[in-house]
């Protein structure tokens, strides 16, 4: 599990221009639609299983790496 904090996250991921807004991000993550946590007052998004997406195999092998 890699806990990123979400402005982190659509630095890494997302153009500038494209990316999708942070409260869009926060409502994703509380409905469940992206995988993450609240830790304290903020949201993190578990960028390993997001990378995997539902593929089991490849999340191992980024948790192993």
């Amino acid at each position: 599990m890699n806990l990123v904090a979400v402005p982190v996250w659509l630095a890494r991921h997302f153009d500038p221009e494209s990316a999708p807004s942070h409260l869009n991000v926060l409502r994703l993550l509380r409905d469940g639609k992206l995988p993450g946590r609240k830790v304290g007052g903020t949201w993190y998004i578990d960028e390993t299983a997001w990378l995997a997406g539902d593929d089991d195999l490849v999340q191992r092998i980024l948790e192993a790496g």
